[in-house]
């Protein structure tokens, strides 16, 4: 029986921001992207069709709630991020300033709405789509993750997103056109869109790292002299659950170098497209 932790605001922070760190950690990386700098804006394209297909499911769960059994939240990750820039709790002289600026512009992206030309040769039919980027990356996040016969659900969304644009789609339409769907919003504009969040969840892990600076060189402590050099954290007084300290003794240790991937600008025309 799961029991029922009651988390401090300071831990549930620290938990979010660990969490944060390691989704984008398994996006945004060498492994899944080859990147290269022509002087002007950095060139990021995905290394294979399947390093694409495991970056669209990273990026559902990102914009997915997380377990709320274990937290009581039922907002997602990027949304748990806005919280926290609204209300920090190791924010100093304005170190959330990067971190809130740079959700917020993933936010903005996700909720645009876009128009999308799609032909749908299942039903032999050709439209104009207008949806948010968030709704087709997360249904084909979804047609990635889960086989047919568990994509009931996309299909109701589809049937949703043809009603708002004032079309008639049926459910076994839905079914028939997701694979029209996929090809052309997870081929097509997941692989148009990858450079784009790749910088966005960048700035988002660089925002972490440079709001928790302060936190990091007030509560490390360093033990000796021998090297390499041992050394501890003094926990903040709110952190006393054992779980939340492993997770503030991960997060400083991460925030303790800059992260992996250095801050970098794609091509500014590839986020003004659909």
């Amino acid at each position: 029986m799961m029991r029922n932790v009651k988390f401090t605001d300071v831990e549930k922070e620290i938990i979010f921001l660990k969490a944060v760190t390691e989704i984008i950690e398994s996006m945004v990386n060498l492994e899944m992207f080859d990147l290269s700098d022509d002087d002007t804006h950095f060139e990021v394209h995905f290394k294979s069709i399947t390093h694409q297909q495991h970056f669209n499911t990273l990026l559902l769960n990102f914009l997915s709630r997380p377990d709320d059994k274990v937290l009581g939240e039922k907002r997602t990750y990027l949304e748990l991020t806005e919280t926290i820039c609204q209300s920090p709790n190791f924010n100093k002289n304005n170190s959330v300033k990067n971190l809130t600026i740079s959700t917020q512009d993933f936010i903005d992206w996700t909720e645009q709405e876009i128009q999308v030309e799609t032909w749908l040769p299942s039903i032999d039919s050709e439209t104009t789509l207008s949806l948010k980027r968030a709704e087709f990356i997360k249904m084909c996040g979804n047609t990635t993750k889960h086989n047919l016969s568990n994509l009931s659900g996309t299909a109701n969304e589809l049937i949703g997103i043809f009603k708002r644009n004032s079309l008639g789609l049926t459910f076994e339409e839905a079914l028939l056109v997701l694979d029209n769907f996929y090809q052309r919003f997870h081929y097509d504009l997941l692989k148009y869109h990858g450079p784009t969040i790749a910088e966005f969840l960048n700035n988002i892990q660089w925002g972490i790292y440079e709001y928790l600076q302060p936190e990091f060189q007030q509560s490390i402590v360093y033990e000796g002299a021998e090297q390499p050099q041992t050394y501890h954290y003094i926990y903040p007084d709110e952190i006393n659950d054992a779980f939340a300290r492993n997770c503030y003794w991960d997060l400083m240790n991460e925030v303790g170098s800059e992260p992996s991937i250095t801050k970098f600008q794609v091509n500014r025309y590839l986020k003004t497209g659909y």
